[in-house]
């Protein structure tokens, strides 16, 4: 049987570790509420989606439409003789995952 001692030596072993595993706990705990916390605030740490508005102009040559887009290319085809300019205001969207 161990002296009083070697248990009393053992016992306050004990609480140390004890003590030392709730304080780590507790910080692991904390750590990881305010990671979600710092989340919940700023939202998502991935990619931001950007919105990029695209642009098309119709140049009406008598009855040559030739559309004109933002790289420069263009492509003519052939209709009645429409004088109207069209922009259906569309917008293309982005994101990557």
């Amino acid at each position: 049987m161990p002296s009083a001692l070697a248990q009393e030596k053992l016992a306050a072993r004990a609480r140390r570790i004890r003590q030392l595993r709730r304080r780590i706990v507790a910080s692991l705990l904390a750590t990881f509420v305010l990671a979600w916390g710092v989340v919940a605030f700023n939202g998502s740490m991935g990619a931001e989606t950007t919105t990029v508005a695209s642009v098309e102009d119709e140049v009406v040559v008598s009855d040559v439409v030739v559309a004109v887009d933002a790289t420069g290319s263009s492509s003519g085809d052939t209709t009645s003789s429409d004088t109207s300019s069209s922009d259906d205001g569309s917008t293309l969207s982005t994101s990557q995952s």
